[in-house]
């Protein structure tokens, strides 16, 4: 009888421990930052995957004041694509993994650098 009474309190205290430990917020996506060090007005960027780079997944996002894009997207690989009427920026492969943030710096010389 006295097992009884010890055992009861235990398994609820253990099923709570169980629902509790489940309520744990998963990260399905992974981030990207893109900086240009060069910026000019007309500065566009479009993301596509690398499987079909015809479908873009963002159309012509324009980077703020400082020269930074960033952005939410599944885990996988993709390409950068920049366009603008006075300079050429090269097209950038990245991987996005899962709860990381891939950065991408544009350097003086506009070539993309993965970091």
């Amino acid at each position: 009888m006295k097992a009884i009474k010890f055992i009861k309190p235990c398994l609820i205290i253990l099923v709570l421990l169980a629902v509790m430990s489940g309520c744990k917020k998963d990260v399905y996506t992974g981030s990207l930052k893109i900086t240009f060090i060069n910026h000019p007005s007309d500065l566009s960027v479009v993301i596509h995957p690398m499987e079909t780079p015809n479908a873009a997944i963002t159309n012509n996002i324009s980077p703020d004041a400082q020269g930074v894009v960033s952005i939410t997207l599944n885990p996988g690989n993709y390409i950068v694509q920049c366009s603008c009427i006075s300079t050429y920026y090269p097209t950038t492969g990245f991987q996005i993994k899962t709860g990381e943030t891939t950065v991408i710096v544009y350097g003086p010389n506009n070539g993309g650098a993965v970091q």
